[in-house]
């Protein structure tokens, strides 16, 4: 007689789980290295049937995994319950606890083995997320004379303790943190978890470091460090309360900047529906020059944001005290009439309460891809349709930085840092593919000075040809070859009486023949 063992177990059936099932065996390793009695063995079974590449098995050995080939077929895998037939037959442990791939760990994991043997700890209406078994050749005949007369497995669900709730996240919603921008639904709201998705991707940069701990990347950091700290100096990460006003985000790097977008803050402020204005500072090697507050006499209304790294993410980073449901996103080169900024505003919010999305801006922009060459066009366009537009100036949901910054996945944000572009396609597709909505274009009364035309990157020869080839590999890489922009044919524009004469056949006639 000896001593049985505790194990953890789970199965993987699809090549597209892989990466959530890394995530949550590395989150468990944590946990036990939190308190090293917890730890137990992790094995993972695969079918024979499903092909696993080399790197993936490797990746799974580095994190100390047993891995099982099985017998059973892919299509029996997709049947969890039968699949998990195979784990009452493991009699070399006293118990196991089953997890799927989207179970998160964070500590105190052993009390899983306390509760009632052979139930569901968690569970959704199709199979457990979370099982206690104890193997046995009992247990295993009792199992499976069940599963042959009703192909099913007869389980209690053990409802979990708040207490135990507290130690692990289950995203068995038809959301997952790991594809969120992929979830293409009008009512994403319902699901939409930042917080827990965010721990889920700290996880994942965690694992990705521990697999690789040598990057190029210099700015490998900055997500966790802007998102931890964000979370940190927040209470509650809904608490975009105003609704009547909005805030407004310029980005800028240069000191020579600082005098003109000087007269753009205090234009700016002019307008009542200005809540406050938000300097994102992006040169982390240069303090911010004092001069950028000389000619403004309300100061509480006006915030620099100083970054620690050099990104063009940092422009949709989260801010602590931002209070506005809205916020324009604009250049520090873009001059806009303050009637026509309301009036956006106006437009803006009409989207939000209507369908929980917005982006809402003067610049669009038309694109299409290839699926099947993965290549993509990128044009300035003057009539519809177009298929986003540009954070030169623009209205988004404050949520959606949060979205931007901490849950994208990082690659999509070094890639802009290489770059030096394209963040505002990310953002766009991000926003889309979320919400299966389009960007709105609103036309404005008067012209939009852009001081960009003479003297930026856009007017750069290889501006349009990298921004083409930025849309290609973002769908092709981060959205599988699903394109998720939509185009758009609607516009909003400021309501003006139409223009109508006293009826008269001889000229509908001299058009007419002219047509």
């Amino acid at each position: 007689m000896f001593d049985k063992k505790h194990a953890y177990a789970t199965i993987i059936c699809d090549n597209s789980i892989i990466e959530p099932t890394l995530v949550s065996i590395y989150s468990l390793q944590l946990a036990f290295s939190k308190k090293p009695s917890s730890k137990a063995d992790v094995i993972v079974l695969i079918p024979d049937s499903i092909y696993i590449e080399n790197d993936s098995i490797q990746q799974l050995e580095r994190l100390d995994t047993k891995i099982i080939r099985t017998s059973f077929a892919q299509s029996s895998c997709m049947n969890s319950q039968h699949a998990l037939l195979n784990l009452w037959a493991m009699l070399d442990y006293k118990k196991i606890v089953y997890f799927t791939h989207d179970v998160l760990f964070d500590k105190d994991v052993d009390q899983l083995f306390y509760q009632l043997p052979n139930s569901a700890i968690l569970s959704n209406q199709l199979s457990p997320s979370l099982l206690l078994l104890e193997p046995s050749p009992d247990h295993f005949e009792s199992m499976v004379r069940d599963y042959k007369t009703s192909k099913s497995i007869q389980l209690q669900l053990h409802n979990a303790t708040n207490k135990l709730l507290q130690h692990l996240y289950v995203y068995n919603g038809p959301m997952k943190p790991w594809n969120f921008h992929m979830y293409n639904d009008t009512d994403w709201s319902k699901h939409y978890d930042p917080i827990p998705f965010y721990y889920w991707r700290k996880a994942s940069n965690g694992l990705r470091h521990f697999l690789n701990p040598v990057s190029e990347w210099k700015n490998q950091q900055r997500q966790n460090d802007v998102c931890d700290g964000y979370l940190q100096s927040i209470n509650n990460i809904h608490h975009f309360t105003v609704q009547d006003k909005f805030s407004v985000m310029i980005s800028t790097y240069n000191p020579e900047r600082i005098e003109r977008i000087s007269l753009l803050i205090r234009h700016l402020l002019k307008s009542d529906m200005v809540h406050t204005i938000y300097i994102t500072w992006h040169n982390p090697n240069l303090d911010v020059p004092a001069s950028i507050y000389d000619s403004i006499q309300d100061h509480s209304r006006l915030k620099v944001l100083k970054q620690s790294y050099d990104s063009l993410n940092n422009r949709f980073n989260p801010v602590d005290d931002l209070k506005t449901e809205a916020v324009y996103i604009m250049d520090d080169d873009i001059f806009i009439d303050l009637q026509d900024l309301e009036s956006a505003f106006n437009a803006s919010i009409t989207f939000l309460i209507s369908i929980l999305f917005f982006v809402v801006g003067h610049f669009p922009r038309l694109h299409r891809y290839d699926p099947e060459t993965h290549q993509a066009s990128y044009k300035v366009t003057n009539r519809a349709p177009y298929t986003l537009v540009l954070t030169k100036s623009m209205f988004i949901r404050s949520e959606y930085l949060f979205a931007y910054t901490c849950l994208l996945e990082p690659k999509l944000h070094e890639y802009v840092d290489q770059a030096l572009n394209c963040e505002d396609l990310g953002f766009a597709m991000m926003a889309s593919g979320l919400s299966r909505t389009p960007s709105t274009f609103v036309c404005n009364e008067k012209p939009i000075e852009d001081f960009g035309r003479k003297k930026g990157i856009s007017i750069n020869n290889n501006h349009m040809p990298a921004r083409a080839d930025c849309i290609s590999n973002f769908i092709t890489q981060f959205w599988n070859e699903q394109d998720p922009l939509l185009k758009s044919y609607d516009a909003v524009a400021p309501f003006a009486r139409s223009v109508i004469k006293t009826g008269n056949w001889a000229r509908v006639e001299t058009i007419i023949s002219n047509e």
